[in-house]
């Protein structure tokens, strides 16, 4: 027997030996990892929390079942009333019972500590809000930071409660079972007996199942607390939280239930020491009795007294539901101001916001990032993902631009052999930047920076444009190997590079074991290429990355890449979020949120930093004291790539669908419905279907503001009609980031919504005619972002027009720009020339002579030519980099007959 025993302990040691080495070698990998990026302590804060917290419930947990096992054993030696002396056998069964406790022990506090660490942390860790809720007076932390825990802490009692139970129950049976097939006697008869069987089951097992039977009320007892105090988040009724029947009616049935489940415990606990079975019987259909009546009165109460007088009873919870969504959703000090739209700039007014005018955005995004991708990838294997909108200082002058990185596709390489996609195509490179304001004579995005290497024809200096880490990149790369890196193509050659960033775990040979195990591949111990002095670039995606180093935050879909001091950034922004804020009216499962992070990660060499933005958010403050040294002060950020951050579009998203219904601040004019508000809609075709307004970052002046600054914007229609009632935006400039600003339209006066215009542009009859010429023979014409710009106390509308000719690969171009003002709507080519007819500048200037009106415009002309021949000729250059020879001789062949042109 003891060879045996020792047999199965050998083979289980083996087996769990085997199951653990991936997860040992992932651990090594990860502390590696963790060192190099300057987190360690971080990741150990997990491990080593959970090894604090597997100790003591280690022991509790041997402890309880060796308890709990010693005294089920009495009680199976008295029931069988016969004792066997086999001491060998004893010391056996002492042993395997040793071994199984340590085992199930251990499984226990693992999964406990596993699952329950960070909440335990949170818990002795919590920051209050200095907000209290209205019915119970607790502050907020205690249901953001406590509450989780106790309830989990509480479920897990009453798990085991009932485990214990049914071990115990288990047990007796198959005792008593044995017993009578032993002794042949009659089941039917024995068991039809209830009495004998609760006699043998309290003699078997009285004591056990009297403390688990009395541990069990009570927690039927506090399970009736939580859910009082779970009424905080309560459905019932008009409002989110606690309603009138739910502080009336339930509360009061829960606190009768809770003293009533405590005095059934005392009796249940005494009725099973005396086998007093209807006793036990009387307690729990008395609880049973009350859980029931409860259900009907307040139904009753709800249905038949409150739902006829609820506008009344409910006021009071209608409020609190209110303050508290707003709160917890950070729209409580918007700047609400009424905007009466009166029409009565001038062309002095024009001027004065000239900087507002010069940035109006006529370039979209989807057609911009077409072309990006049609024209810029310069090879098969680059790709953009994304176009951010950002603003630069350009010559002197706060202009907003697009930004996309150019990243590597490790997919599309071809041949995708491990060397190709590990070793050689290692990083994406450079950046495209063109004007939002303006295009070329094509239609198509005016640049700012493109090509490889970089042609920047503005004052931003780039570097060091190679992007190791990226939006899009998820493989690892090793660097500094025999094999030279592929930088860009140069000509019919390429330009190689060696890395010389600090990021990196050195390839020892033992580094390249653990990762040969870790990846599952050989190509890391086999290679020849690969030195001692060769580095491995691991979680290069940023997003991934972020959140290996901080899984607790959420984290904004949109990363952009910055250029800052000659180098590129990304940044990513981080949210703290709950869904445990009393009273707030959950949006996807939260009902909470603040942008309290910006991490910023260095494209070359991964450097991750988090910086806190909001330090009166209590739950980042909790996450401080948690994790320390993981966010830095916002101060030791460098004031350039400070100037770049942007109020993420996620969270402005989550804000318009709560404000939406929660500008109403008054309870009766919430529980009628009578002002609600909806995001407006848009068309991107003509008789295209409807599509929710996407926000648009805008660089503008804002009403009786002196300078311009970037805005985001969305815009508020009535809901279910095209009438708009607003205009809400964010603003993110220095000391005005997170400010928030609502203009309120009169409800008396139609104001165009997006949608509205886009039926204006349809019906005016010069327009229309011109856009019906255009959307036919293999053409189609598209429109881009809607932009309405607040200017003083009137509204400006831009409409930039797209014209996609028929076939897979055509590209939008940018061929007109509509401008509504008033009641007029003008065609023209640009937003200058548009402006010029709405508000007659030409008119007002015309005492100049006819000549000098002439020579003004021949001077435009030859700017025009010239920026049409340097267009072809970069057109040239283009397609003879990308061995596109028909389209080079095409190219050169428009640029000869353009020469002859001006020659004439």
């Amino acid at each position: 027997m003891k060879r045996k025993l020792i047999f199965i302990t050998t083979i289980f040691i083996i087996f769990l030996g085997l199951f653990s080495v991936g997860k040992i070698v992932n651990f090594i990998v990860n502390i590696e990892w963790f060192k190099e990026v300057g987190y360690l302590s971080i990741y150990f804060t997990k491990i080593i929390a959970v090894f604090k917290l597997m100790i003591p419930m280690f022991l509790i947990s041997f402890i309880g079942i060796w308890i709990y096992y010693k005294s089920l054993r009495l009680s199976i030696i008295k029931f069988k009333k016969v004792v066997e002396v086999n001491a060998r056998k004893n010391i056996i069964e002492r042993k395997v019972f040793f071994i199984i406790n340590t085992i199930i022990s251990f499984i226990i506090s693992y999964v406990f500590a596993s699952t329950y660490w960070y909440r335990i942390l949170q818990f002795t860790n919590s920051v209050k809000f200095n907000i209290k809720d209205p019915i119970f007076n607790f502050d907020v932390s205690f249901y953001v930071f406590k509450l989780p825990l106790i309830e989990s802490i509480y479920a897990e009692i009453v798990i085991l409660l009932i485990f214990l139970i049914i071990v115990t129950l288990i047990t007796y049976f198959m005792l008593s079972a044995r017993d009578r097939i032993y002794s042949r006697k009659n089941f039917k008869n024995k068991f039809s007996n209830v009495s004998i069987f609760n006699n043998g089951l309290t003699r078997f097992a009285g004591k056990q199942l009297a403390i688990v039977s009395f541990l069990i009320m009570i927690c039927v007892s506090l399970g009736y607390i939580l859910k009082s105090i779970n009424l905080v988040y309560s459905n019932r009724g008009v409002a989110f939280g606690a309603s009138y029947t739910d502080t009336h009616i339930t509360l009061l049935f829960y606190k009768v239930i809770v003293v009533v489940a405590l005095i059934a415990a005392i009796i249940i606990f005494w009725s099973v020491i005396t086998s007093k079975g209807k006793l036990i019987i009387m307690s729990i259909s008395v609880i049973v009795s009350l859980i029931v009546i409860e259900g009907f009165v307040s139904n009753g109460v709800q249905n038949f007294l409150v739902k006829s007088n609820e506008k009344t009873l409910e006021q009071p919870y209608i409020k609190y539901d209110i303050d508290y969504t707003r709160k917890a959703f950070n729209i409580n000090n918007i700047d609400a101001k009424p905007f009466e739209v009166k029409e009565n700039l001038t062309e002095e007014n024009i001027k004065d916001n000239k900087d507002t005018i010069d940035n109006i955005r006529i370039n979209s995004v989807k057609p911009a990032l077409e072309f990006y991708n049609q024209v810029q990838n310069i090879r098969y294997y680059y790709t953009f993902s994304d176009i951010n909108v950002d603003r630069y200082n350009i010559n002197g002058k706060i202009s907003q631009v697009f930004v996309a990185s150019r990243e590597i596709n490790s997919k599309s390489l071809e041949p995708n052999t491990w060397q190709n996609r590990h070793l050689v195509y290692t990083h994406g490179y450079g950046v495209v930047m063109s004007k939002v304001n303006t295009v070329t004579s094509e239609g198509q995005p005016d640049f700012l920076i493109k090509n490889i290497p970089p042609e920047n024809t503005s004052n931003i200096k780039l570097k060091d444009p190679r992007i190791y880490f990226g939006e899009k990149t998820g493989d690892y790369a090793i660097v500094n190997t025999k094999i030279s890196e592929f930088d860009y193509p140069k000509g019919g050659n390429n330009q190689t590079n060696n890395y010389n960033g600090s990021a990196g775990i050195k390839m020892t040979l033992l580094n390249r074991i653990f990762f040969a195990a870790n990846e599952k591949d050989l190509n890391f111990i086999l290679s020849r290429d690969i030195t001692n002095e060769s580095k491995i670039l691991i979680n290069r995606n940023i997003v991934d990355r972020t959140k290996k180093i901080a899984p607790f935050l959420k984290y904004d879909s949109d990363p952009y890449i910055v250029i800052s001091n000659g180098k590129l950034y990304w940044i990513l922004d981080a949210y703290t979020t709950s869904d445990r804020y009393p009273f707030s009216q959950p949006q996807d499962n939260i009902n909470y949120i603040r942008n309290s992070v910006k991490v910023v990660i260095d494209a070359s060499d991964g450097t991750t930093n988090f910086y806190m933005m909001d330090k009166n958010d209590p739950i980042i403050l909790s996450y401080s004291k948690i994790f320390p040294g993981l966010f830095k002060d916002l101060g030791t950020l460098s004031d350039d790539i400070k100037q770049h951050f942007r109020y993420p579009e996620d969270l402005f998203k989550i804000q318009c669908s709560v404000l939406g219904k929660y500008h109403m601040t008054d309870p009766g004019v919430f529980y009628n419905g009578e002002d609600l508000w909806e995001v407006a809609k848009n068309q991107k075709q003509i008789d295209g279907q409807k599509d929710t307004m996407e926000s648009p970052y805008v660089v503008m002046k804002l009403p009786n503001e002196k300078n311009e600054e970037m805005i985001l914007l969305q815009y508020f229609n009535m809901k279910n009609k095209d009438n708009m009632v607003a205009l809400f935006g964010a603003r993110m400039d220095k000391d005005n980031y997170g400010k928030m600003v609502l203009y309120k339209f009169p409800p008396e006066k139609t104001i165009y919504s997006p949608y509205l215009f886009k039926q204006k542009i349809n019906q005016d009859t010069t327009i229309s005619q011109e856009l019906a010429l255009w959307n036919k023979n293999g053409s189609q014409v598209q429109f881009g972002d809607t932009m309405i710009v607040p200017i003083n106390n009137s509204l400006l509308y831009i409409e930039p027009m797209y014209l996609r000719a028929s076939g897979k690969s055509s590209i939008p171009e940018m061929k007109r720009v509509i401008v509504s003002y008033g009641d007029k709507i003008i065609l023209s080519e640009n937003v200058e020339a548009a402006l010029q007819q709405v508000f007659n500048y030409k008119n007002e200037n015309k005492n100049d002579e006819s000549s000098s009106n002439k020579t003004s415009e021949d001077t435009t002309k030859k700017v025009q030519d010239i920026k049409t021949v340097k267009e072809l000729y970069d057109k040239a250059v283009e397609a003879q980099k990308g061995g596109d020879w028909a389209k080079y001789g095409e190219y050169i062949k428009q640029l000869g007959e353009k020469i002859n042109q001006l020659e004439k």
